[in-house]
């Protein structure tokens, strides 16, 4: 750190790369985006009528009877005002089938262990999926392209590094058809409707610059490892991964998003863990950025996971937890900084501490200053019959303005034990118990400098009292119970979106035993307004 970055209180990551196309400037708002109770159309605007005088000393006529009046421009219809509630309620529930796929090179390939057990032997899945890739989980939902649109972004493909070399990196264009239940593609640039998922309503990131510090699958010619579908062969890679420079869930894990003020895609990868900009075509435009130790625990001046490219001859320097990188990322309302948060705690640290740590756009540096969230815990009891204490892990946060940020906290449980089909304890995935939701304030700290948090939402208690949720509410109370819950958007200040990552093909289902859960969208609405811009 050279004196002047002391002086600012800012950490340089590093140089930068020339990004050659700063992509088309998107004007979009965290706060904005669809609502069911948007205003008709504008209002019409009566016409009036204006009468003549004489031509100066001509006596003007005798007047004639006045006309009837024209009868009123027919008008629209008053907004109908969001019916209040009195604790957060379900209004809007779709869903993107598991089974739903786009063209392209084969997948699934090196899907292995459990996963690939529950794949083939309990959902009855064929492995590779030929020509084609799964549009499984999302783990960031931001803004679309128009107000009611939303880009939706995929995890890294199956799991781990080595499981996901040959599943590509999509974010996806949607909105939502509540009434059908349907989630709708759109086109990606203009918002516009799409009959299916076709290239016009997704992008798949690519590193066509060489900007990405390590070597990436494109640069190999065959997929590291060997296929366990079949098992035990070398494989070429695909030829579209290499001419496309397209990057796949081996190279990074992308697990947030956030766009800036440019309409640059800011994406938190969970390998290194590593920042990454991305334009609207989702071309990486300059070196990943890596994360400094700004809390200085340790001996490591990075934060580092054992999955990270440049440690894999010594990962005994990590320290930070595999699937520890970041999970949860979030832009203030003026679209000038990132904050990070890992979703494991740094070594050495108090395990229920999880750092926050902030990005400056404008001056591409991290700020010295930290803010610390603390998750909570609870107790369980595991497959062996014992009793143990179960951390919380935060999988998303979003701004409400910029200073108020959204987090979500989840346990590891995974189904509605309401239904009989999940046991509430003595198995080593317990039915959900815990996916909440908290506000803080990074100017609101306890006497331990930790950020106070106020809960907001409890998704496993979810009021529905018109049976949106169909089969999954019971008693007029709907559970969103899934193992991954990774998204919370803010829809506007009293409306929240969040969405499951389903961990595809073989992830722990939530509402049926036999099959992977559905990519389901949920809306609900808050008793009480959030302090949104």
């Amino acid at each position: 750190m050279n004196d002047k970055n002391q002086d600012s209180g800012l950490v340089p990551f590093g140089p930068v790369t020339r990004p050659p196309d700063a992509g088309r400037r998107g004007v979009l708002r965290s706060g904005v985006g669809m609502t069911a109770f948007s205003l008709l159309g504008a209002s019409s605007a009566l016409l009036s009528a204006c009468g003549g005088g004489g031509d100066g000393g001509t006596p003007a006529p005798a007047p004639s009877p006045a006309p009837a009046p024209p009868a009123p421009a027919p008008q629209p219809p008053a907004p109908v005002p969001a019916p209040e509630v009195s604790a957060p309620t379900l209004t809007g529930h779709a869903v993107l089938p598991a089974d739903s796929f786009v063209a392209g090179p084969t997948s699934g390939q090196f899907v292995s262990g459990g996963d690939l057990d529950r794949a083939k032997n309990t959902y009855g899945y064929t492995l590779p999926f030929t020509s084609k890739q799964p549009m499984q989980g999302f783990s960031a939902m931001v803004p679309g392209p128009v107000v009611g649109t939303f880009y939706v972004m995929q995890d890294n493909g199956f799991g781990g590094r080595a499981a996901s070399p040959d599943a590509l990196l999509h974010i996806y264009a949607i909105k939502f058809d509540w009434d059908n239940r349907a989630v709708v593609p759109v086109n990606f640039q203009t918002g516009a409707a799409l009959a299916s998922f076709t290239s016009e309503s997704y992008i798949r990131l690519s590193d066509p610059y060489r900007n990405l510090g390590y070597p990436a699958v494109a640069d190999m010619v065959n997929y590291p490892g060997t296929t366990q579908s079949p098992a035990g062969q070398t494989v070429a890679v695909d030829p579209a991964i290499i001419s496309g420079r397209l990057l796949t869930g081996y190279d990074i894990d992308p697990e947030s998003m956030q766009i800036d003020a440019q309409g640059n895609l800011w994406i938190g990868d969970e390998f290194g863990p590593f920042l990454l900009k991305f334009d609207r075509q989702g071309r990486l435009l300059s070196r990943e950025i890596q994360i400094p130790n700004l809390r200085r625990l340790g001996s490591n001046a990075l934060i580092q996971t054992p999955n990270n490219p440049y440690i894999q001859g010594n990962t005994s320097v990590a320290n930070l937890g595999g699937s520890g990188g970041l999970e949860s990322m979030a832009i203030n309302a003026s679209r000038t900084k990132l904050y990070v948060m890992f979703e494991k705690e740094i070594s050495g640290d108090d395990n229920r501490y999880r750092t926050i740590s902030v990005f400056d756009i404008a001056t591409q540096n991290f700020e010295a200053k930290t803010f610390i969230y603390r998750v909570g815990v609870g107790q369980r009891i595991n497959g062996d019959g014992n009793l143990e204490t179960e951390v919380y892990t935060p999988n998303d946060m979003v701004a409400i303005n910029d200073t108020q940020f959204l987090v979500m906290e989840k346990d590891s449980g995974a189904g509605d034990v309401r239904t009989g089909k999940f046991a509430a304890s003595g198995t080593w995935r317990n039915a959900a118990r815990f996916k909440r939701v908290f506000k803080i304030d990074l100017t609101r700290v306890d006497s331990s400098g930790v950020l106070i948090k106020e809960e907001v939402a409890d998704l496993m208690q979810l009021l529905d009292p018109t049976g949106i949720g169909r089969e999954a509410t019971i008693d007029g109370v709907f559970t969103f119970p899934m193992e991954c819950v990774e998204v919370v958007t803010i829809v506007d200040a009293q409306t929240l979106m969040f969405v499951n990552d389903n961990n595809y093909p073989g992830g722990s289902p939530s509402r049926l035993t036999t099959k992977p859960d559905d990519n389901e969208f949920i809306r609900v609405r808050l008793p009480k307004p959030l302090a949104t811009p």
